[in-house]
């Protein structure tokens, strides 16, 4: 088992699990450090059984920071215990399962890549803006377009609507039946 896999109970009352990086914890540094912390959650989960817990184990801190390293104060840390067996093992699936959704995200061609950042920051040209504000307007008149024909079709509709007619018994008569037996 790697017994360097952490459970850390924080005063926050936050639960994580992390690798703790041996060659840089000191007996009388004031700091712990820790690499890639999980946050551990139970939760309620219904089953065929009924209610049990149930561990999910979420990104920590990564969600805003790139970095995989962080330094914890002591101060902060309520206790401090090896993570068992099957924990351990769960730890390095869900790091596994972030890697690999962090590899998809990086898979976006460079022109993709571009494409989407220009959507968040002003590094487009006015030229491309001007261009992609027309053809929102394109498809926008085309869509408002299409919305007129379908409201004077409606209107055609209810203007030519035909009463109800009442049909005599023989006309009754001449219309097709089933010959199907019930």
């Amino acid at each position: 088992m790697n017994n360097n896999t952490k459970i850390i109970k924080l005063s926050n009352g936050e639960d994580i699990v992390c690798t703790c990086v041996e060659s840089k914890n000191t007996e009388d540094s004031q700091v712990l450090h820790i690499s890639k912390p999980l946050r551990m959650d139970i939760r309620n989960k219904i089953t065929k059984k009924g209610v049990v817990e149930a561990l999910t184990l979420s990104r920590w801190l990564k969600p805003f920071s790139q970095e995989d390293d962080f330094h914890l104060e002591k101060s902060n840390i309520v206790t401090i215990t090896d993570a068992s067996f099957a924990l351990n093992n769960y730890y390095n699936f869900m790091l596994d399962a972030h890697k690999d959704i962090a590899d998809k995200d990086n898979l976006l061609s460079e022109d993709e890549r571009m494409r989407l950042q220009a959507r968040f920051d002003n590094s487009i040209s006015e030229e491309e803006q001007d261009m992609a504000n027309e053809e929102i307007r394109a498809l926008f008149d085309k869509y408002v377009k299409i919305e007129k024909v379908k409201e004077s079709v409606k209107d055609k509709i209810k203007k030519e609507s035909i009463e109800p007619k009442i049909m005599s018994e023989e006309e009754l008569d001449m219309l097709p039946t089933s010959k199907t037996i019930h």
